[in-house]
């Protein structure tokens, strides 16, 4: 659990770095070939899907579709800052607190939900039996591998708007952790693949 828990902080801290770097009006301004997108947007997106799940873990039941879409967060770097270390601060003290240990369901599993789309019956009350049948059994340690590759979508998405006005990056950001160590190979065996693309 610490690793998974160390590979999203390693991302957030990313994103703490990146926001520190841009202004306001960088940071919220849309981009047409991304879809509208802004990269306050997608970080907004990120954390609040963070948010909903330290918020859910300890009554073991994770919604991913109860967030706050909080527009501050999404235009104004200091207040995107702000929000990433508390998230940071949160995660870490799941480590630190053994809160997994404190989950109430047997078996450490969670219970989670997220509107995929597709046919169903929409506005159903909670409790009722179409609401309920939406909840998906997962566990702790999946939904951290869920939460990276989740990060790291939407991090690809932000080094696009980046790099299409020209701002520099690290050169790891938005890099899935398999196209790392692909490309690590890669380099000690140039034959063995190619080099390119955000995913691995």
């Amino acid at each position: 659990m610490k690793g998974l828990i160390e590979a999203n902080v390693h991302y957030l801290k990313q994103a703490a770095e990146l926001v520190d770097r841009l202004n306001d009006g960088f940071y919220a301004r849309s981009e047409p070939i991304f879809y509208n997108s802004t990269i306050g947007g997608h970080l907004r997106h990120c954390l609040e899907h963070y948010e909903s799940f330290t918020q859910g873990l300890l009554q073991g039941r994770v919604d991913y579709d109860v967030r706050h879409r909080d527009e501050m967060v999404e235009n104004r770097t200091q207040v995107a800052h702000e929000r990433i270390g508390t998230v940071i601060a949160e995660l870490l003290a799941i480590e630190a607190q053994g809160v997994v240990d404190a989950i109430p369901i047997q078996g450490k599993q969670l219970l989670v939900k997220m509107d995929c789309g597709g046919p169903r019956e929409c506005g159903e009350a909670p409790g009722t039996v179409a609401e309920e049948a939406m909840w998906q059994v997962s566990s702790v340690g999946r939904e951290l591998q869920f939460l990276v590759s989740h990060t790291v979508h939407h991090f690809a998405m932000i080094r696009g708007i980046c790099q299409s006005a020209g701002e520099e990056l690290n050169e790891n950001f938005g890099m899935a952790p398999s196209t790392l160590r692909h490309r690590k190979q890669c380099i000690r065996s140039p034959a063995s693949g190619s080099n390119s693309g955000f995913l691995g």
